[in-house]
């Protein structure tokens, strides 16, 4: 069992307040959003900074919690909504992070902590941080991180009082997981919107790759490693037997029931395999909505760019809201 975390009924508190060491507040920070915080040389310099200030102040009520996982201390967190009531049962909404990243800050989870208050929706945000030592296990779920997030899961729900189902989503490395997960676990997941996918893998187990494209048979494509010219070197490392062995594994029987949203930049240099995938999705008679906002893969804190990463959070939360509402 989980170390560390108090009673197994859900806690009567306030809407996002703090109740352990472990919890992280505004005042601790100490961010205040006003002209002087801007006040610095340069556009770039002062668009960076509110950029980052904006992703403190949307994390401000987060809690910590610490599980052990694997004989090995790991954290994830927990985001409440406005009016929170210990008495009724809220969708787990699961935000995966990015290669490099956290559950703390990564900003679509910093958008979609504002967007269920803004929209309404009746979720708890859980947010995991996956391994930044072992980046397949993070893309892949049978690699280890899905055992990770049951671990999480099971923790959450001793807490809170949660439907049955997950809502989950991520961008970019998170987005491979989310899809993957989806696919694998359909009695587990309510709905996925993954982000931004370096690669793909189709429900009849073909792999979608940036920079390379479609591969047929991945295990024995990611079982030769000869010529890695025409790949991309953040991919090289998927070259290897337990990789090779499960980024073709097929989707299991039942997951056209899981609604898909598939988002992605069209600046994004991942962008036509996005398209792909989500055309593969639809040819094989998956639910499946899609919105391609105008922006690259990252450089998000650019003025051109500002609005439309905005539109991540506010559409996956959107497209979740409209799958619970006919659930109802």
């Amino acid at each position: 069992m989980a170390d560390g975390h108090g009673p197994d009924t859900a806690p009567k508190r306030g809407p996002n307040q703090p109740t352990s060491p472990n919890a992280i507040s505004s005042a601790e920070r100490g961010v205040q959003l006003d002209a002087n915080d801007v006040n610095v040389v340069g556009r770039k310099s002062r668009d960076r900074t509110l950029v980052n200030l904006l992703d403190q102040a949307s994390s401000e009520e987060l809690t910590r919690v610490t599980v052990k996982f694997a004989g090995t201390k790991r954290n994830y967190y927990v985001f409440l909504p406005q009016d929170f009531d210990a008495e009724k049962f809220y969708w787990p909404l699961v935000t995966v992070h990015g290669g490099g990243g956290n559950g703390k800050s990564h900003f679509l989870a910093n958008g979609i902590r504002q967007e269920i208050n803004r929209q309404g929706l009746e979720a708890i945000v859980i947010s995991p941080s996956f391994t930044n030592k072992d980046f397949q296990a993070s893309r892949f779920p049978h690699l280890g991180e899905g055992a990770f997030l049951d671990v999480v899961l099971k923790d959450v729900r001793s807490k809170y009082q949660l439907r049955e189902k997950i809502l989950i989503t991520g961008y970019s490395r998170g987005g491979q997981f989310c899809h993957r997960f989806a696919l694998r676990s359909p009695k587990l997941v309510a709905a996925a919107a993954p982000c931004a996918a370096g690669t793909w893998t189709t429900p009849d187990g073909h792999l979608w790759m940036e920079g390379v494209g479609e591969v047929t048979n991945p295990q024995a494509y990611l079982s030769e490693t000869s010529d890695l010219s025409k790949v991309p070197e953040r991919l090289h490392g998927m070259f290897i037997p337990r990789v090779a062995a499960v980024a073709g594994l097929k989707a299991e029987p039942g997951s056209k029931s899981v609604p898909f949203l598939v988002m992605c930049g069209t600046l994004d240099t991942r962008y036509d395999i996005a398209k792909a995938f989500a055309n593969n999705l639809k040819g094989s008679g998956y639910q499946v909505q899609t919105h391609w906002p105008r922006t690259p893969h990252g450089e998000r804190s650019k003025p051109e760019y500002r609005l439309e990463f905005e539109k991540y959070p506010r559409e996956v939360v959107r497209f979740f809201q409209s799958v619970v509402t006919q659930k109802k």
